[in-house]
């Protein structure tokens, strides 16, 4: 059972299912589906460690705003410390609303709390490792701070893992930097693509791994993942089909899946095998209390 700091991104996600289409300006639509979710990167990933056995403590900020309260309230509950959580006075938890549909999903976000701020104070002490999740969603994590902590946890030897995601800012850089500290980078076929300038997903994450990281998993969907570190050919790891009712966070809780089984004692593959398992149990359930159970009945 590990200890593992989360330093990330926390977002209430208004998700709208069911669509087949977007509204035409002025047009209101009824959505079948409908749930307010606490969550974000670091948000679900905690979530997800807590499922399967770990113990995460987030780091994050939120606003003083009911959505802020249920956020931490959901986690606190769900077994995730929030104790290191800073509340902005004056501000509203960052927001997103999800709009799903058949093939694909598209968001709309407003980052409240999370755009301004330092990192809050954190150190290694009494913890196994870092998980920076949803780095280019959380603006108060771009610049040398985050990096310094991700540089004195792989300095104590204790693993940095870190997932970007993709949304807009200046946060390159900063990915650029935590890599050489980083002991496994997540990314799913875009992101890797876009972060290593390359087309091919093996010469990506290949890319990835020279470029600092100890190790790079793809995620590729139905494809399953691929995972790649350096020392031995790059290798797919694959997943069962199932028809996916709701995608959201599925990333996040394959990241806490692989994390959780890499301190279970997994190699790489083998925690990559795991984490297909925990994605798969997140997308063929639309209700997040629904995605937990199914990821901690993986547990047992």
């Amino acid at each position: 059972m590990a200890d593992v700091l989360v330093l990330g991104d926390a977002i209430v996600d208004a998700v709208f299912a069911g669509l087949d289409r977007y509204p035409d300006r002025g047009e209101e639509l009824v959505a079948p589906s409908f749930e307010l979710r606490p969550g974000g990167s670091a948000g679900y990933a905690s979530l997800g460690l807590a499922a399967l056995g770990s113990r995460p403590a987030a780091v994050t900020y939120v606003g003083d705003d009911v959505l802020s309260t249920h956020w931490r309230t959901f986690l606190d509950a769900r077994g995730v410390d929030t104790s290191r959580v800073v509340e902005q006075p004056d501000a509203t938890v960052s927001v997103a609303a999800g709009f799903l549909f058949e093939s694909d999903r598209s968001f709309v976000t407003h980052r409240g709390a999370m755009t301004d701020g330092a990192i809050p104070a954190v150190t290694p002490d009494g913890f196994d490792a870092l998980f920076v999740a949803g780095l280019s969603q959380a603006p108060y994590l771009w610049g040398d701070d985050a990096v310094a902590i991700a540089r004195e946890f792989s300095a104590r030897g204790r693993p940095v893992f870190l997932d970007t995601n993709w949304s807009p800012g200046d946060w390159l850089s900063t990915a650029e930097a935590l890599l050489p500290h980083v002991d496994t980078l997540f990314a799913n076929d875009a992101e890797a693509r876009r972060l290593s300038g390359c087309d091919d997903l093996v010469a990506a994450a290949e890319t990835l791994v020279a470029d600092g990281a100890d190790a790079c998993v793809v995620k590729a969907g139905d494809r399953g993942c691929l995972v790649a570190d350096g020392q031995s050919e790059a290798t797919w790891v694959e997943t069962e089909p199932a028809a996916s009712v709701d995608a959201c966070g599925a990333g996040d809780f394959f990241d806490a899946g692989f994390i959780h089984a890499r301190f279970a004692g997994a190699d790489r593959p083998a925690a990559a095998a795991v984490a297909n398992r925990c994605a798969r149990a997140a997308i063929t359930n639309f209700e997040l209390r629904a995605k937990l159970d199914a990821i901690a009945d993986l547990s047992e």
